[in-house]
């Protein structure tokens, strides 16, 4: 069997996929709590969890078979090209908020998106604590 018979292992990619999605939910399970959201807890796990699972579905489906074909150079290079510009495209289309501009799945995201960007606040705050100059004994 060669890799680009490999590639096309539709359970290896959805398993991928699949585990993105998870992490997401358990990231947002574990570390967003009651003070970073503004909405009920099920909103934001949901955001986790269709966040994840769009991600986890370019990264099973888009980003492993095309490492697969690159690694065993049965892509030709003009297409290797076109496709990795293309992949970093949506990712970064994705991450700037497309998702929440869906009318059926957006809600929920802009939950999350807005509780975690409220818990990253928290943190940064506290590391810049931590670096803050001591205050001058006199």
């Amino acid at each position: 069997m060669t890799q680009s018979e490999l590639s096309l292992n539709y359970y290896v990619e959805a398993g991928v996929a699949a585990a993105v999605a998870i992490a997401f939910v358990l990231n947002s399970l574990l570390t967003i709590k009651a003070p970073h959201r503004d909405v009920e807890a099920w909103h934001v796990h949901v955001g986790a969890g269709i966040y994840g699972a769009v991600f986890g579905v370019v990264i099973g489906f888009v980003i492993v078979p095309l490492r697969v074909w690159l690694t065993d150079a049965s892509l030709p290079p003009q297409y290797a090209a076109v496709s990795g510009f293309s992949v970093l495209f949506i990712m970064i289309a994705l991450r700037r908020g497309l998702i929440g501009r869906l009318p059926f799945l957006g809600p929920q995201v802009r939950a999350y998106r807005r509780a975690l960007l409220r818990k990253t606040i928290e943190t940064a705050k506290k590391q810049l604590g931590k670096l803050a100059p001591a205050p001058a004994a006199e």
